[in-house]
């Protein structure tokens, strides 16, 4: 079947995944959208359009595999590893000194696009242990989100396979996991920092008073005002001065760049601006 020569009109198919479920994709990028349905219509034989919103429509697993292509993202425990140091290193006592969660003893972070859950507990076990150093005591809250109600059951359970494992040290698998047959299980204690539920990020932001959130490599299948839409709901949830973590590849431009400062440009860490009326001072 030779899709690749053909523009194909996805237009029916968008409009039954935003009947279904809500998600409107007219906000992703039609070229990547249009290469997401190719790959599972060639994944399944079929060769018209129609037919695969016939089988979309008769096999409701189909659905969640277009969602998981549609919304894919690499993930891995502690994935840019170097990320995660600097947070830890430089960045993260700022907040523990200043008062978690505005003063409240709670470091609220939100993993935006969480997909299986790597890296949601990669960011509680960096806080804890960055708390433990900074600020016993403060209790760790870190959610997890993504488009992908099958993802987010994988999180849930918190169970991984050897080879998902990688970038975790011995002492990390220790402490955060135990050994369950061929696979390892996260711990009651990690599971418990960690909470897990799907959001469409068009959708107004389900957190506040944040601390910190991570979206990495997800907004570039987004069109431009979609992210900019996307970027102002996270500066609405972050507390003054918390932190926002893009992909390496990703940069804040228009309404976006003046929302939130670019504390670390290698790793692509920015702070968020005080909102109109507010000085620095104010912060927390």
């Amino acid at each position: 079947m030779a899709l690749s020569n053909t523009v194909l009109d996805v237009s029916e198919i968008a409009w039954f995944i935003r009947m279904k479920h809500g998600i409107d994709i007219s906000r992703y990028r039609p070229t990547c959208f249009r290469r997401r349905v190719a790959h599972r219509m060639a994944m399944i034989g079929c060769e018209t359009i129609e037919e695969y919103l016939g089988h979309l429509t008769a096999d409701a697993s189909e659905m969640e595999k277009l969602m998981d292509v549609i919304t894919i993202h690499v993930t891995g425990f502690f994935r840019d590893r170097d990320v995660f140091d600097a947070l830890e290193e430089r960045h993260v006592p700022s907040l523990l000194s200043r008062g978690s969660g505005g003063g409240t003893g709670t470091l609220r972070a939100w993993s935006a696009g969480c997909s299986t859950g790597e890296e949601a507990y990669s960011i509680a076990m960096m806080l804890e242990k960055a708390a433990r150093v900074s600020a016993p005591g403060t209790k760790i809250e870190v959610f997890g989100t993504d488009v992908s109600e099958d993802a987010c059951r994988t999180a849930r359970a918190g169970m991984y396979g050897e080879e998902r494992m990688e970038g975790l040290s011995s002492r990390m698998r220790s402490e955060f996991f135990r050994r369950e047959g061929d696979g390892w299980h996260a711990k009651q204690s990690l599971r418990a920092m960690v909470k897990f539920r799907p959001h469409d990020l068009f959708s107004p932001a389900p957190f506040s008073r944040l601390d910190m959130i991570f979206c990495r490599n997800v907004l570039i299948h987004f069109e431009h005002f979609v992210r900019d839409a996307v970027m102002k709901g996270f500066h609405g949830a972050l507390l003054p001065g918390g932190f926002l973590v893009l992909g390496k590849s990703e940069v804040l431009a228009g309404d976006a760049e003046r929302l939130f400062e670019l504390i670390d440009p290698r790793c692509k860490i920015y702070s968020k601006r005080p909102s109109d009326g507010q000085s620095r001072e104010d912060r927390r």
